[in-house]
C-alpha cells in the first residue's frame, strides 16, 4: 500500500490521531493532502482539508515555521492564475488558523482580500466562518462586505453569507436576507463527518428570525 492509499484509508475511517502520527515522520504528507482536495464533491476532499488543520495545530506547538511555510505555499496557490492549483487553498488556510488562531491571525485579512475572486469566494467565506467558530474577534465582517455576496449567483456563497450575517448580527441586511426566504436552492455542505443538505430559504428564515430577536 502506498503512503497516499494509507492516508486515504485513515481519512475514510476518521482516524485523525493516526494521521497526526504519520505527519511526524512523513514530510510529504501535505503534498498528498493537497492532492486530495481537487474535487469538492468528494468526501475525501473535505476530510483532507480537516486533517490539514488538525495536523498543523499539533505541529505549530513545536515547529510553527513549518506551518507558516505551508500557509505561504497555500497563499501562493491562491495567487497563481494558471488554474493548475486546487481551489481549496482558502479552506485549508481556514482550518490552519482555526486550529492555531494566535499564531496565524495575521493571515485572516489576507484570506478576506480574495473574496472578489470567483473561484475562491466560497472557500474564503467558509474559511472566515470556520475561523469565527473559534475566534470571532479575528474576522472582520461588515454589511458592505457581506451584502453583495447575499446576491451571488452561487447558492453556496449565499448560504455562507447568511451564516456570517447571522453570526455578526448584521441587522441592516435584514431586507436582503428576507428576500432569500423563498430561495429553494439546496446545497450540501461538509459538517465534520459527512455532507448535510441546506436549503437557502430555510437558512435565510432562521437567520432573519434570530436577527429580529437580537441573537447572533
Amino acid at each position: 500500500m502506498s503512503l497516499k492509499e494509507e492516508i486515504i484509508n485513515i481519512l475514510e475511517k476518521n482516524k485523525y490521531a493516526e494521521i497526526t502520527e504519520i505527519a511526524k515522520k512523513e514530510r510529504n504528507i501535505f503534498r498528498i493532502l493537497i492532492s486530495l482536495t481537487y474535487k469538492k464533491e468528494e468526501l475525501i476532499c473535505w476530510k483532507a482539508i480537516e486533517a490539514t488543520g488538525i495536523i498543523t495545530g499539533n505541529m505549530a506547538r513545536s515547529n510553527p515555521a513549518a506551518v507558516r511555510n505551508l500557509a505561504q505555499r497555500l497563499l501562493w496557490m491562491m495567487r497563481d492564475e494558471s488554474g493548475n492549483n486546487p481551489g481549496s487553498a482558502p479552506e485549508m488556510l481556514g482550518e490552519i488558523i482555526r486550529n492555531s488562531p494566535d499564531e496565524f491571525s495575521d493571515i485572516v485579512p489576507v484570506i478576506s482580500s480574495f473574496s472578489d475572486e470567483d473561484m475562491l469566494r466560497s472557500g474564503v467565506l467558509r474559511a472566515l466562518l470556520r475561523i469565527s467558530d473559534k475566534r470571532s474577534d479575528l474576522v472582520s465582517i461588515s454589511d458592505e462586505f457581506i451584502g453583495p455576496h447575499l446576491k451571488d449567483k452561487d447558492p453556496l456563497i449565499r448560504i455562507y453569507s447568511l451564516l456570517l450575517a447571522g453570526r455578526y448580527g448584521l441587522k441592516r441586511l435584514m431586507p436582503e436576507i428576507a428576500s432569500l426566504k423563498d430561495d429553494r436552492n439546496v446545497i450540501k455542505i461538509y459538517n465534520g463527518d459527512d455532507f448535510e443538505l441546506f436549503r437557502v430559504g430555510e437558512v435565510a428564515g432562521r437567520i432573519y428570525e434570530a436577527l429580529g430577536r437580537g441573537e447572533n
